[in-house]
């Protein structure tokens, strides 16, 4: 872990792992690799001490409830997904010691694990049309206030097909309301600029710079970003009656859309801020005219459908030649 706190390691897209990743690298090697493996030298593990890791993390051998803090605890799962997620861990570990020539080859290769297919949740209009309601009542199903700071995170992932992140981790000196864009420091590909359209502007414009704060949603304690979208989304979908949604899905309901429209596979990939998929991988001060206009008619056909005006119907299948929204 030294190796990769230090930023030795790349991830795919040749930058190195961010400290929430490694975070999570942490626990799944403390709580599943080390108490299989951890007696092990790495030049003893096969692909048979693979296969049976794979093995007992998938019958639940390392499932356990852990106490983190002096109220947390974490919930440590087995199963065929988590199992594939610490092989693949465990992968990249070994593709390490290799090139540190620890050993010739890596054993995790070649071993069979569960793969599943990738989630394609989209919201149709219908949906979108409830999302729209409960943004504009601002309360969930029992009629409780929901935080004024995730009414605008929600509509804006719906407006603007970011990454959740890039949306509560913006901060002030990211928004360009004159150019009408996001310029985006560090994303999961890297730097990234995204047109934005009239409507998501409209929401950016309508939050107040907290003073003090660098962050459009700042959160209540120190210089941070608000941390409470995870269960307000909860609250917000439940109201809403979307089942098996997450703020993630609106990210694809937003490539959804774009598609519906008749966007092409390219432009699509440029909205949603896709490494070299993007025409916007060739500009790095002004965004790009055609991006623009597409990023304006998307957010306008979405911000309509929250409304509850919007009659297109949106294709539920992932436009072809796309890979899947990440």
């Amino acid at each position: 872990m030294e190796i990769a706190e230090a930023g030795a390691i790349l991830t795919r897209f040749n930058r190195p792992k961010k400290q929430s990743t490694l975070s999570i690298d942490r626990g799944r090697i403390d709580r599943h690799i080390k108490p299989l493996i951890g007696t092990m030298a790495v030049t003893d593990i096969d692909g048979r001490a693979v296969k049976r890791l794979i093995e007992d993390i998938t019958v639940g051998k390392t499932k356990a409830r852990i106490k983190t803090k002096a109220r947390g605890r974490a919930n440590v799962t087995g199963g065929a997904a988590t199992a594939a997620r610490v092989a693949d861990l465990l992968s990249g570990i070994m593709t390490w010691a290799v090139d540190e020539g620890f050993i010739d080859r890596n054993p995790v290769h070649k071993v069979r694990r569960f793969r599943s297919e990738a989630k394609q949740r989209f919201l149709d209009p219908t949906e979108i049309g409830r999302l729209g309601t409960v943004l504009t009542r601002g309360c969930d199903a029992q009629d409780k206030e929901i935080h004024p700071y995730a009414l605008s995170v929600i509509k804006l992932l719906c407006l603007t097909g970011c990454r959740i992140g890039e949306i509560t981790g913006l901060r002030w000196t990211e928004l360009d309301i004159s150019l009408s864009c996001l310029r985006l420091a560090d994303t999961k590909t890297g730097k990234s600029l995204r047109p934005i359209g009239g409507a998501a502007l409209a929401v950016f414009k309508g939050e107040r710079r907290v003073a003090g704060k660098s962050f459009v949603f700042p959160g209540s304690k120190g210089n941070v970003a608000y941390q409470g979208i995870g269960k307000e989304a909860r609250r917000i979908f439940e109201a809403a009656q979307v089942e098996n949604a997450t703020p993630h899905t609106l990210r694809h309901t937003f490539a959804s859309f774009a598609s519906a429209l008749g966007y092409s596979d390219g432009t699509i990939a440029g909205l949603l801020g896709h490494k070299g998929r993007g025409i916007t991988s060739r500009y790095v001060h002004l965004p790009d005219k055609a991006l623009a206009s597409a990023a304006e008619a998307v957010s306008a056909d979405i911000a309509a459908a929250l409304s509850g005006v919007r009659t297109l119907e949106v294709d539920t299948a992932p436009p072809a030649g796309v890979a899947p929204v990440t």
